[in-house]
């Protein structure tokens, strides 16, 4: 098969980091697909342009890695639905789901109305506290992934901390959720099409005195941070069988209920301290990446990375 690998082109505003990261991931899944005897060719995707989409129409496949253009993540959904429209065959999620929990509010409504646990939530658009809410609470923007804009100040414990978070962040977004903070464990539970992966567990063991354990931005992009280096991917998770077959089944609903069991992704959970598992966020096309979250389920459930 000819198959097109599709990327974020990237910008000027791109570090050396950003580019290696994607390049990285580019460059893994083009050795796999070339051992497996297909032909592949990469394909950048920039603001303002469609010669990409001529170019995918032509393959007989395409690998989306495309997770944004120039870095934004809400333009992801649009890549998507255009493939869609184009009826080229292509890897992971549909654009419906992708577009939807880039949307996390609305993902949130969806999920409950589904009878999946999540935890209370008002969306605003300026520094006013929402009624109806418990502190403490956690403030991240809801048209985002990766965790931007979520770092120790995300959690607010009174309503002086909130409104003061809210000046920063409805200044910088349009859209910014506040959601009850669960205290407790943190999980992640990994699909790809019907099949769960092993779950993982974050360990927050060693975190500074004062910080509150959530995956932050830091966590996830800025090496040798102290989120970085105690916010410990553990997978399998060390948990008992009634547990995992909670939190099994609360995953896979929420899977089901957002992208019907197709494409790959991942679905994070808290458990509270009465034992309730709440759905955090679903995340369709997480990183592929083989030091990713997902490759490691992968490995535990037994696939090696060109299985995956």
């Amino acid at each position: 098969m000819r198959v097109v690998i599709l990327h974020d082109g990237g910008g000027e505003e791109w570090s050396a980091a950003d580019v290696a990261a994607v390049l990285g991931n580019i460059r893994e899944i083009e050795q796999i697909l070339r051992a497996a005897g297909h032909s592949t060719e990469t394909v950048p995707v920039h603001l303002g342009e469609l010669g990409w989409l001529d170019r995918c129409q032509k393959a007989d496949l395409v690998f989306n890695l495309c997770e944004g253009i120039n870095g934004y993540s809400r333009f992801e959904d649009y890549v998507v639905a255009a493939l869609e429209l184009a009826r080229v065959p292509f890897t992971g999620c549909r654009s419906w789901p992708i577009t939807i929990c880039h949307r996390k509010h609305v993902a949130n409504a969806l999920l409950r109305d589904a009878g999946v646990p999540v935890p209370p939530f008002a969306l605003v658009h300026g520094p006013v506290v929402p009624e109806g809410l418990r502190f403490p609470v956690i403030v991240k923007p809801s048209m985002e992934d990766a965790s931007i804009g979520i770092d120790e100040g995300s959690v607010c414990h009174t309503p002086e901390a909130l409104l003061e978070r809210l000046a920063k962040a409805t200044a910088q977004w349009e859209d910014v959720l506040v959601q009850e903070y669960v205290a407790g464990r943190e999980f992640n539970v990994g699909f790809v099409g019907s099949t769960a992966l092993p779950i993982s567990e974050i360990d927050f063991t060693g975190l500074g005195e004062g910080k509150p354990p959530i995956v932050t931005y830091a966590a996830k992009w800025t090496a040798g941070s102290d989120y970085d280096l105690h916010t410990v991917p553990v997978c399998p998770a060390r948990v008992d069988a009634a547990t995992a077959d909670l939190l099994l089944r609360v995953a896979e609903r929420a899977w089901r209920a957002m992208a019907k069991c197709e494409g790959y992704g991942r679905v994070d959970i808290r458990l509270g301290a009465d034992g309730t598992p709440w759905v955090l966020e679903l995340n369709p096309d997480p990183d592929l990446s083989s030091d990713a979250g997902l490759a490691r389920m992968g490995r535990a459930y037994g696939w090696g990375y060109s299985t995956l």
